[in-house]
């Protein structure tokens, strides 16, 4: 018990700060002077880079000790401030960007399936998660010091030295993903990719950063309303599909209306898409045996990497527009309806 307090402590301190970063960058990036062909290309390389990090991050975490990870990950996401705010260097940028980032995400998603395997409430987990998520937000409008967020990155350290090293596991490799789960993770890098340059969208429409911040408040709030009052009454084997179509025309919508009003309204619904989608992601991805889950993230985490590096490198050979590349995203989440299945018989 107490170490799964120190684990939520530990993300409720993270997620304030990497919300930050893994949102807000790439309009911090853009306010800098660099162009969005040259952003396109810097998320290109940190998503090459996370293929090689995320290997690294799951094979040394599970031979010292994942905590050590998250410990550097903190000192990391804390130096991030500070590149983003001090050089124009694509290569620095996204090299540090991709170590903040693989260093972290696999090691949550190997807690989040620890959890699960033990049957452990995650309630208090969500609910520190979507508080640090609004306080990040209003530090976003509220436009705080850079120096504030470098301390609370860094004072995330304190709860992570006292988690509980894990035991280290031979790593098995599986011998297939099964076609559907394939499937799936690979069509959904087109709704990651939405949301990476969403921001940046917005932004260009708005102006204003805090705009972007109050826009995802609201998606907070009506994710929130979803996962504890609708999602329990939805079935996603059967109902997936047409939600998710209803999901992309919201996004349809979105990238066509410029009135500040109205998209804040959109929000409220995009926000029960994103969830409805991160809790498909979250069957597919968590459904294995517990003992095989280090190979089984080291793939999967090369995947999803791989998918999007692929996309970025085509829209910046093309020279793509961002609007024109939030369309050919928008086809791929359309595919993405048709991709989700339940087999809960069909453990690795």
């Amino acid at each position: 018990m107490k170490n799964i307090k120190l684990y939520n402590l530990y993300i409720f301190i993270s997620t304030l700060t990497r919300n930050i970063i893994d949102i807000y960058s790439i309009i911090f990036l853009y306010q800098s002077g660099i162009n969005i062909k040259d952003i396109i290309a810097i998320y290109a390389i940190i998503y090459f880079l996370g293929m090689i990090i995320s290997t690294l991050s799951i094979k040394i975490g599970n031979a010292i000790g994942y905590k050590y990870i998250l410990i550097f990950s903190s000192i990391i996401s804390g130096i991030n401030f500070l590149i983003i705010n001090n050089t124009k260097n694509l290569y620095i940028i996204a090299t540090f960007l991709s170590l903040s980032i693989f260093t972290y995400h696999p090691i949550r998603h190997y807690y989040g399936i620890n959890l699960l395997n033990e049957k452990k409430k995650i309630g208090i987990n969500l609910i520190l998660i979507y508080l640090a998520t609004f306080l990040s937000s209003y530090f976003i409008i509220k436009k705080i010091n850079t120096f504030y967020l470098v301390i609370i990155s860094i004072i995330g350290i304190i709860p992570s030295i006292f988690i509980k090293k894990n035991p280290p596991n031979k790593i098995i490799y599986p011998k297939k993903i099964e076609k559907y789960k394939l499937n799936f993770f690979i069509f959904e890098q087109f709704k990651i990719l939405f949301i990476l340059l969403e921001p940046l969208y917005l932004y260009l429409i708005s102006k204003k950063t805090s705009y972007v911040g109050l826009f995802n408040i609201i998606i907070t709030i009506s994710s929130i309303i979803y996962l504890y009052f609708l999602s329990n009454k939805i079935n996603l084997k059967k109902t997936y599909k047409y939600l998710n179509i209803i999901f992309v025309i919201v996004l349809l919508l979105k990238i066509n209306i410029k009135n500040k009003i109205i998209l804040l309204v959109i929000a409220f619904l995009e926000g029960i898409g994103i969830k409805t989608n991160e809790l498909a992601s979250t069957v597919n991805l968590y459904n294995i045996k517990n003992e095989n889950k280090e190979g089984y993230l080291i793939i999967c985490e090369i995947i999803f990497c791989l998918t999007r590096t692929i996309i970025l490198c085509i829209a910046y050979l093309l020279n793509i527009n961002i609007r024109t590349i939030m369309y050919i995203l928008l086809i791929g989440i359309f595919l993405l309806s048709f991709q989700y299945k339940e087999k809960n018989n069909n453990r690795f």
